[in-house]
Order: C-alpha cells, then sequence, then structure tokens
C-alpha cells in the first residue's frame, strides 16, 4: 500500500524503488504513476509504503517531476532532515546521549525510536559548520576507533534507531540456491587497505606534535607499505593515540571484500542488517554487512545488494552461528 498525503495511489503507482544506505545518508524511495490518473502531491506531505503487510518506508514527499505522460516523485525519511548545518560542541559524553541531544534539535519529525546504550565516554568536540548526520557518522566512527563497537544508525518506519551492528544479523541466507540469482564478487587492496597507520595530534600549548606509528612487517613485504595518516583533533591523550594507532591497523590491515548481489526481494533486508553470504564458487561463507540495499516493487518483486566484510573483529567472531 502506497499513501501519499492520506491518498491510497497503490492501484496506479508503477516502479516503486526503495534504497538504504549503510551510516551515509537517509532512505529514498521513487515511484510513478499516470499523470491521467493522479494530481501533484504537496512537497512535505507524509509518505507510506508497505508491500505485502510489511511496513518499508515512512518519510515525506521532497521532489516531484511532470511530463506529458508521468509524475515521478521522491520522497526521503526522516535522515533527510539531519542534513542541516550547524555548530555544536560535543562534551565528553556516549554516542547515544549526543544523539538524544540532536535529535531533541529538530521537533516532530525527527522520532527517536530503538536507542542502545552505547556507555564509552566520546571526547569532548567542537563540530563546526557541519550537518548533524556528519557529526553523528563521524560520532559513530570515533566509538567505534574507542571500543570496537560498530553501531548502525537507521530510520526504521519512522523511528530513528541506533542499533549495534552485531544485532542485527537476519536469519537469512544470500547465495547458492537461496535467494540469489548473479553475483560480482571483489577483493582489493586498492582504497581502504592499509598497512601502516600513522596517528597525529597538534598540541598547540606547547607546540609539539605527537605521532604514533603502527604496522605490519608481514602485510608490507606481501603488498608494498600503503600508509593512512590520522590527523586527531579530538581531545585524546597519548595513550589512547598508541591505542588508536593499534586499532586502526587491526581495522584496516586486511583486503577489502565487497559482494554485489542480484537477489529475489525480501522486505526485512535493509542497510546495516548482517546476512549469511554462502558462494561456493568463491569460497564465501561468512556474515555480511548490508551496505546497500535497493528494493525494486515490480514483478517479479527483486533486490540488489552491496556486501561487505572481513573488517570488523567482533563481527567475525561464531561467523556461523
Amino acid at each position: 500500500m502506497l499513501l501519499v498525503d492520506g491518498a491510497d495511489i497503490t492501484q496506479i503507482a508503477e516502479n516503486a524503488r526503495y534504497v538504504s544506505l549503510w551510516n551515509n545518508g537517509p532512505g529514498t524511495l521513487t515511484f510513478e504513476y499516470a499523470a491521467g490518473k493522479g494530481k501533484m502531491y504537496p512537497n512535505g506531505c507524509t509518505v507510506t509504503f508497505s508491500y505485502e503487510g510489511s511496513n518499508v518506508f515512512y518519510g515525506w514527499l521532497f521532489k516531484t517531476s511532470q511530463t506529458r505522460d508521468k509524475f515521478k516523485c521522491t520522497c526521503y525519511d526522516q535522515l533527510r532532515y539531519l542534513k542541516a548545518k550547524n555548530s555544536i560542541l560535543r562534551e565528553v559524553e556516549p554516542l547515544d546521549s549526543f544523539l538524544n541531544r540532536v535529535g531533541a534539535t529538530h521537533g516532530d519529525r525527527i522520532r527517536l525510536g530503538q536507542v542502545d546504550s552505547t556507555e564509552y565516554p566520546l571526547p569532548r568536540y567542537l563540530f563546526d559548520n557541519q550537518t548533524y548526520l556528519d557529526m553523528l557518522y563521524q560520532s559513530i566512527q570515533e566509538n567505534l576507533y574507542g571500543n570496537g563497537y560498530q553501531y548502525t544508525l537507521r530510520d526504521n518506519f519512522g523511528a530513528l534507531d541506533l542499533r549495534d551492528t552485531i544485532d542485527l544479523r537476519l536469519p537469512l541466507i544470500i547465495g547458492d540456491r537461496s535467494l540469489a540469482t548473479d553475483f560480482e564478487y571483489v577483493k582489493s587492496i586498492d582504497e581502504d587497505t592499509y598497512n601502516h597507520i600513522k596517528v597525529a595530534k597538534d598540541r598547540k600549548d606547547i607546540g609539539t606534535r605527537y605521532t604514533y606509528e603502527a604496522q605490519d612487517g608481514a602485510s608490507i613485504a606481501e603488498w608494498g607499505k600503503l600508509t593512512l595518516y590520522e590527523k586527531v583533533t579530538a581531545n585524546y591523550n597519548e595513550a589512547q593515540l598508541a591505542e588508536l594507532a593499534q586499532l586502526l591497523l587491526q581495522i584496516r590491515d586486511r583486503e577489502t571484500e565487497t559482494l554485489k548481489v542480484e537477489c529475489l526481494g525480501d522486505t526485512r533486508v535493509m542497510a546495516g542488517n548482517g546476512v549469511r553470504a554462502v558462494l561456493k564458487d568463491t569460497g564465501i561463507d561468512l556474515w555480511a554487512i548490508v551496505d546497500t540495499a535497493t528494493h525494486e516493487f515490480g514483478s517479479p518483486y527483486k533486490m540488489t545488494l552491496n556486501l561487505i566484510f572481513g573488517r570488523w573483529p567482533r563481527w567475525m567472531q561464531n561467523s556461523h552461528s
């Protein structure tokens, strides 16, 4: 069922497509309908979409284009409103507390849902002229660097959830004889793989720059030296900087593995979910994180999933459980 500004246009809507991204922006619903069967709806009106009894999208209309034959609509979920810019001082506080503060600035179109307790105290940091989304995504990354826990921020049918990503695994296998119709598997050290880490922080009060390094000699011998230089502005002490260099090496010192899978559709799958990827031709039998999920509600209903795996130690533990 597709409702736009309270009107049910399910019978005239065509080419409904829903895209969700993992910690990379709002979910997007697009659809079209014949100009002779409908009208142009006002921007900002509420749009909801359910498919075979499953809630898929709750958001608002942001753009409509019209030709002689069709209207084409683009809608976003509530994360779109967090693209506004501001300057905010994040105090020493956990990620969930900072999310609550950000959410409170935006009125009734930001509604928090399940927000997991993150506990780890993020350091004090001044966000200057940044979007709220970038502030939150940076804070999620800092939390990962601080204690190894990876969180997912996403809209869940009108409720903004912050979840430990490992808890978002689905009892679902994608691959051989299970939903998948085609795939593309890539192993790369081209963009996101590093075996030499340098972490630096300026101490302006004493005119000194502290630098900490971590490297993997065996990996360097195999791939050559791949250096990541991170300049830290958050209030880390020397011990924390040294720990950060080691953690970045642990996370980055491995090949990036991605898997694009064309599948039959399943409305449970959103970006941030975990699925079991099983493809004998590639030797893959691992849990993967859905980086992008594109659902096309045609006949047949199908989805395209971009999966990533192999980078987060906690995620890979008990991978067959």
